[in-house]
């Protein structure tokens, strides 16, 4: 047991960052007893788990902000599966909330099929689409563009005179722990501030989000009416979800709600 235990430690090391279902077949013992090392490890200091997922100590840490421009390139089918089941969501004559995010820009891209929305935004890329794409009214909360983001830090009084039937949102990082966050305090206060507005609260939330943390806090998991996430997410992460009381969780591409 001992010598399997520091094989894994020197795996994770080397990986950075491995699925626990992953170390299972690669070592060939059954999940508790996986689980059971892991526990072990952890207990002892040399490796860092979060929902699923077993993170060597070098990277166990509050995560960093990649720019825009980078995000939009990773998982794109998964962004653009999630944004088809929220599209169904959403009913002509609506007046929403896109947040900003890469994902809420691929369901601002599946719009064209509704008629007379009104679209409350704070990312001046989805307002541009929006714009040129559609006939929706855009209504842009208005305040600081923080650089190489494209999304304002808006003035949060503004908010009060708003309100809307859905706001969809996405996160940099999601646990039942710490809820949706974001590496930006001011993007984090300020949408946590247009979520109380709405009668329906959407996050849209790719599988590779779950059991990340970021600096800072939109909101806990108790604020949330619906989880939209792709296919690839994990067994154990789906059975945390489906554990939730008070949540609609849909898995894209499926039509079954949790």
């Amino acid at each position: 047991m001992e010598e399997r235990q520091r094989l894994i430690k020197e795996y994770i090391e080397e990986v950075k960052r491995v699925h626990v279902n992953d170390l299972v077949e690669l070592f060939h013992v059954s999940a508790s007893t996986m689980r059971n090392d892991l526990t072990t490890l952890e207990r002892n200091g040399l490796i860092k788990r979060t929902h699923g997922w077993a993170i060597a100590l070098s990277v166990a840490r509050v995560g960093k902000e990649s720019f825009v421009s980078m995000r939009m390139k990773d998982n794109i089918q998964e962004k653009e599966s999630i944004a088809l089941a929220a599209n169904q969501e959403i009913e002509s004559g609506d007046t929403l909330a896109i947040l900003a995010g890469t994902t809420t820009m691929a369901l601002a891209q599946t719009l064209v099929n509704k008629q007379d929305l009104t679209i409350v935004v704070n990312d001046l890329n989805i307002a541009k689409w929006l714009d040129d794409n559609t006939d929706h009214k855009v209504f842009i909360l208005g305040g600081f563009v923080r650089k190489h983001y494209y999304y304002v830090d808006f003035d949060e009084a503004a908010v009060d005179k708003i309100n809307v039937d859905k706001v969809f949102f996405s996160c940099t990082g999601f646990s039942l722990a710490k809820g949706a966050t974001v590496s930006d305090y001011d993007l984090a206060t300020s949408q946590k501030k247009l979520l109380v507005r709405a009668n329906k609260t959407i996050l849209l939330c790719d599988s590779t989000k779950f059991g990340e943390v970021y600096f800072a806090k939109i909101c806990s998991v108790e604020d949330i009416n619906m989880i939209i996430t792709d296919g690839n997410i994990s067994r154990e992460n789906l059975e945390i979800l489906r554990s939730q009381d008070g949540i609609q969780f849909l898995v894209a591409n499926q039509k079954a709600y949790y």
